[in-house]
C-alpha cells in the first residue's frame, strides 16, 4: 500500500471542491448535529463515563473522522454498540471512577493503534469472517443489554445497582427486580412521556431532532418545575487540553482482547454502513481505509480525551437524505457540536438520567430486528446457529467474548460445509453430454474405466473421506480412474500425498489414473508436488475452451490403456 494513499481523501476532496457544494454540506451537518448531541451524552452513559465525554468524542472524534474515512458521508462518534461494548470490557478491569475514565481514553488510543496496524497489514478482508447473521445476532443482544442497562436510570434509581452473581443479562435483571420498589415515580413520568414522544416522532421527517426535543423538554421541566429526580449535574467549561492516555503495561494486556473485539466491530460497521450508502451513490469502499479512518481517529481523540467511537447507521444515513455533497458536511458537524456544547453546557445539569435512558430504550428497540433474525433462521440451520448462538453469547457471556464466539461458528460452520467431500460419476449420454450421478460407494463402480468429478477447492478438511473413497477404488477391478479437475481452483498438499498414495496402489496392479479439465493454478501445483511426473504428462489433460474437451482425449486415452484402441468418439456402449 502506497505511504501516501492513506492521507490522500481530504486533499482530493479539497482539489474537487466547488463552491455550490457548501451550503449542501452546512444543512447537512447542521442537522446532524442536534441528533448527534443527545445521542453522543446518552452512548457515554452506556459507556459508564460521564456525559461529556460523549460529547467531546462528538466533536473531535468526528472531526477526524471525516477526513479519512473512505466513503465521505460516514458520520463518526460515539455509537451504541461501541459505547456498551467499552462498558463491558473497562469494568472487568477496574471500578474505581477515576480509573474507569482513564481506561475509557486509552482504550481509545489502543483500539486506535491496532486498526492503524490492519491498515498497514492490508487486513481489511478480515470483516469477510464475519457474517450478517453474526452482526444481527449481536447488535440484538446489544438491545436487550442497552435495555437492562437504562432501566435504573429510568426508575430513577439513585446510585449503583449492585448485581445479582448470575451470568450477563439474567444477573442484571434479577438485580433490577430487587430495587423496582425504590422508584422514583416522577422520573418514571419523565422517561415514560419521553419515550412517547420518541415512538410518535418516528411518522416524522427523519430531520426533525426528536432526541434533542426531548433533551429539552426534559430539562425544561426540571429547572422550571423544581423536580427531585436524578440528572446530568454539571458539565465542565471549555474543551480538554491535548492529554497523552496512560495506561500501565499490566492494565494494556487486560484491555487488549476487548480492543481487539471493539476495532473489528467498528471496523464492520462502518464498512457495512459505507457500503450501504455505496451502493446509491456508485462509490467504491476500501475496507484498508476506513481501518486506517477509523484507527487515526481514535488514536488523535484520545489525545483530547474522546472515548473509542465508530461510524454510525444513524448519522450517517441522515447526513446523507438531508443532501449531504462531501466529507465537509462532517467538519460541519463537529463545529456545530463544539459550538453547541460551550454555549449550553450550563444547562445541561439539568438534563434528567430518565430522558436519555428514553433515548436509549428506543436505541435498544431499533436494535432488535425481529423480522431479519427471523429470516436468518428460516434461509438455513448455519445461519441460525450463527445468529442465535451470538444472541446467546451477547446475553450470557462478557459482551467482546460475543464477537469471537460469532467469528468462531462462523468459521467453524464453514469448514465444516467446505469439507464435505462433492465427488460425482460421469455418465457419457452422447455428443458432448454427460450426466452428473452422485457416488454413494466405490464399490458400485464395477466398469474397466470410471470418470469422476470432484467439485470444489480440495484442502485437508477433505482428505479423510477422499483417501476412503479412493482406498475403495483402489480395491476394486476398475482398470483406470478419470478424474475431472475442471471446478477445482486448488489442490493442498495434505490432499497431494492421498493422491501419491492411491497412484502408487493404482500401478502397482497395473491400473491407471488420469487427470483432465486441470487448471493453470492447479496444474503448477501437481508439477510442483511431483504428481504429473508420477503418473505421466501424457495422462494429465489440461482444462481447454470447448465443453468437456479435455474430458473426451482423456477418455480416448483410457480406451488405449485398457486395450480399446477403435478409433471414434466415446460410445454409448462403452461404460463410464
Amino acid at each position: 500500500m502506497d505511504l501516501l494513499a492513506p492521507f490522500m481523501p481530504p486533499i482530493r476532496t479539497l482539489r474537487s471542491y466547488r463552491r455550490a457544494d457548501f451550503p449542501r454540506d452546512l444543512v447537512a451537518g447542521l442537522t446532524v448535529s442536534v441528533v448527534d448531541i443527545p445521542q453522543s451524552m446518552a452512548f457515554a452513559v452506556i459507556a459508564g463515563v460521564p456525559p461529556v465525554y460523549g460529547l467531546y468524542t462528538a466533536i473531535f472524534l468526528a472531526a477526524f473522522g471525516s477526513l479519512f474515512t473512505s466513503s465521505p458521508f460516514l458520520s463518526v462518534g460515539p455509537t451504541n454498540t461501541q459505547s456498551l461494548l467499552i462498558a463491558a470490557v473497562v469494568s472487568r478491569v477496574t471500578h474505581d471512577p477515576h480509573d474507569y475514565v482513564r481506561l475509557v481514553i486509552a482504550l481509545g488510543m489502543i483500539k486506535g493503534l491496532l486498526q492503524l496496524a490492519f491498515a498497514a497489514a492490508s487486513m481489511g478482508r478480515l470483516v469477510r469472517y464475519v457474517s450478517r447473521g453474526v452482526m444481527i445476532g449481536f447488535t440484538a443482544g446489544a438491545g436487550v443489554l442497552i435495555f437492562l442497562e437504562q432501566v435504573p436510570a429510568f426508575l430513577g434509581l439513585p446510585g449503583h445497582v449492585d448485581r445479582v452473581d448470575l451470568p450477563g443479562a439474567v444477573g442484571r435483571a434479577a438485580s433490577i427486580a430487587t430495587h423496582v420498589a425504590a422508584a422514583n415515580p416522577v422520573a418514571v413520568a419523565l422517561g415514560a412521556a419521553a419515550l412517547a414522544l420518541l415512538l410518535f416522532a418516528r411518522k416524522l421527517p427523519e430531520w426533525v431532532p426528536a432526541p434533542l426535543i426531548v433533551v429539552a423538554g426534559g430539562a425544561a421541566a426540571v429547572w422550571l418545575g423544581g423536580l427531585d429526580v436524578p440528572t446530568v449535574g454539571p458539565l465542565p467549561r471549555g474543551l480538554p487540553s491535548v492529554r497523552l492516555p496512560r495506561a500501565s503495561v499490566s492494565e494494556i494486556e487486560a484491555l487488549l482482547p476487548g480492543a481487539l473485539a471493539i476495532a473489528l466491530l467498528g471496523m464492520l460497521e462502518s464498512v457495512a454502513i459505507a457500503k450501504s450508502i455505496a451502493q446509491r451513490t456508485g462509490q467504491r469502499i476500501s475496507a484498508d481505509q476506513e481501518f486506517f479512518g477509523q484507527g487515526i481517529a481514535n488514536v488523535l481523540g484520545s489525545l483530547f480525551s474522546c472515548m473509542p467511537g465508530s461510524g454510525s447507521f444513524t448519522r450517517t444515513a441522515l447526513q446523507y437524505q438531508v443532501g449531504a455533497r462531501t466529507r465537509v458536511a462532517g467538519l460541519v458537524c463537529a463545529v456545530s457540536n463544539a459550538i453547541i456544547f460551550l454555549a449550553l453546557a450550563p444547562l445541561a445539569r439539568h438534563i434528567p438520567l430518565a430522558v436519555l435512558a428514553a433515548i436509549l430504550f428506543y436505541v435498544a428497540y431499533t436494535l432488535i430486528d425481529v423480522p431479519a433474525i427471523l429470516r436468518m433462521v428460516r434461509t438455513s440451520r448455519a445461519d441460525a446457529v450463527t445468529c442465535l448462538g451470538t444472541f446467546a453469547a451477547a446475553l450470557l457471556l462478557p459482551l467482546a467474548y460475543a464477537i469471537y464466539v460469532g467469528v468462531f461458528l462462523n468459521i467453524a460452520l464453514y469448514l465444516r460445509q467446505a469439507g464435505k467431500l462433492r465427488m460425482a460419476r460421469m455418465v457419457y449420454l452422447g455428443g458432448q453430454s454427460f450426466q452428473e450421478v452422485p457416488v454413494e460407494s466405490m464399490a458400485e463402480l464395477d466398469q474397466d474405466v470410471v470418470f469422476l468429478q470432484l467439485e470444489g477447492d480440495l484442502f485437508f478438511a477433505v482428505e479423510e473421506e477422499l483417501s476412503a473413497r479412493l482406498g475403495e477404488l483402489a480395491a476394486s477391478d476398475v482398470k483406470v480412474a478419470v478424474f475431472r479437475l475442471k471446478r477445482t481452483h486448488f489442490v493442498d498438499g495434505t490432499v497431494l500425498f492421498a493422491f501419491a498414495q492411491f497412484i502408487q496402489l493404482m500401478q502397482k496392479r497395473g491400473g491407471h489414473v488420469l487427470f483432465c479439465g486441470v487448471r493453470p493454478d492447479v496444474m503448477r501445483q501437481l508439477e510442483s508436488f511431483g504428481l504429473v511426473d508420477l503418473i505421466g504428462r501424457d495422462n494429465v489433460f489440461p482444462a481447454s475452451d470447448g465443453v468437456f474437451n479435455s474430458a473426451r482425449r482423456a477418455l480416448e486415452r483410457a480406451r488405449v490403456l485398457t486395450g480399446h484402441t477403435e478409433r471414434g468418439g466415446v460410445t454409448g456402449a462403452y461404460q463410464i
